[in-house]
């Protein structure tokens, strides 16, 4: 009878193999990688199989950037707390703290609808929103988001009500997508929602789908941002925020010379720059949208000779994919191209 293969890690220290482990449990969210083919967790999701013992160990590369972009993926993550939940009451091995693991996390899944607010959900859910310090959010979900956490806040703040507080942290960066076409929402934002007295730093991402007629004009590349930070300096709920230290804009940083037939064509795409512009929010957020110094904020925009002490503008050495009929930041965010 012939013995099956030895596997490589046999002969290594435990600590070694471990160490290797966590590496390949990391998800690199390559911009190469085509996940609707492949999840990018799906290397980490085989390893949980080895051990109990490899499992914790993985855990916090594996959840440190949860990215919740396909149909149903909101409710799966739905599924996932609701299981820690049960093997915490249970005092199972399998119990672990998700809350502490996750740093990051981008919420874009257009198929979760009106969810946030269910008491079974806001429970689940919104402790590990309040307590992942950078946000990604679909600018069309922000709203429910804002609040079921504005509704769980009440509750559990309520004097009447006994028991530890849910909220181990505070969320400090917002990242915001779609918020081109969806800019009209922020006007039904009124004063007094606790979420956004918590962010400190705002980045919007310009609308690909929306600007993508834009980027075959090969003789400039793409416009200026002007028009979109015009749309954004209006819309963004100054009053709201407590302390806001910068706002940011990101788009791709195009040349004349980029390959436009790749481009457009969705099995090759190209590799381009992504330019972020800067504006510190102390100086500007008491000034309406029409003042002289949002004013000059926009003329540095069009001329960036001259550009405004304090205001910057940053281009990534490394680059994000980009195919006109799959435009989408997730992967440039997630996989750390982006600040924010």
């Amino acid at each position: 009878m012939e013995l099956a293969n030895p596997s490589p890690f046999s002969n290594l220290p435990i600590e070694i193999a471990l160490i290797v482990f966590t590496y390949a449990a990391k998800p690199t969210f390559s911009q190469e990688e085509k996940y609707d083919d492949k999840s990018p967790y799906s290397t980490a999701v085989s390893l949980c199989l080895v051990s109990r013992l490899v499992r914790r160990t993985i855990f916090p590369e594996f959840l440190h950037t949860i990215l919740l972009r396909r149909p149903n993926s909101v409710n799966m993550f739905e599924n996932a707390l609701r299981m820690q939940k049960a093997y915490a009451e249970k005092e199972s091995d399998l119990v672990f703290d998700y809350i502490s693991a996750i740093k990051r996390m981008w919420i874009d899944d257009l198929s979760y609808r009106g969810n946030f607010q269910s008491d079974q959900d806001t429970n689940v859910l919104v402790p590990v929103i309040l307590a992942t310090p950078a946000l990604a959010i679909n600018s069309y979900q922000l709203l429910r988001v804002m609040y079921s956490v504005q509704k769980a806040w009440d509750f559990y703040t309520d004097p009447n009500v006994s028991g530890p507080s849910p909220f181990p942290g505070k969320p400090k960066s917002l990242t915001l997508t779609e918020l081109d076409v969806n800019s009209a929402f922020f006007h039904s934002i009124t004063k007094g929602f606790i979420f956004l007295t918590w962010i400190t730093h705002i980045t919007c991402l310009a609308d690909l789908q929306g600007a993508s007629n834009s980027f075959c004009d090969t003789r400039r590349g793409l416009p200026s941002p002007e028009h979109p930070l015009r749309i954004w300096i209006r819309a963004i709920p100054w009053a709201s925020m407590k302390d806001p230290k910068t706002f940011s804009i990101v788009y791709p940083h195009l040349t004349a010379h980029y390959d436009n037939n790749s481009y457009i064509d969705r099995t090759r795409g190209v590799h381009v720059h992504v330019e972020q512009f800067t504006v510190p929010a102390a100086p500007y957020k008491q000034d309406p949208p029409n003042s002289r110094s949002w004013r000059a904020v926009l003329l540095s925009v069009k001329d960036k000779k001259k550009v405004l002490d304090g205001l910057s503008f940053k281009v990534t050495r490394d680059q994000m994919h980009l195919t006109q009929v799959l435009c989408s930041w997730d992967k440039a965010w997630a996989s750390g191209l982006i600040d924010g």
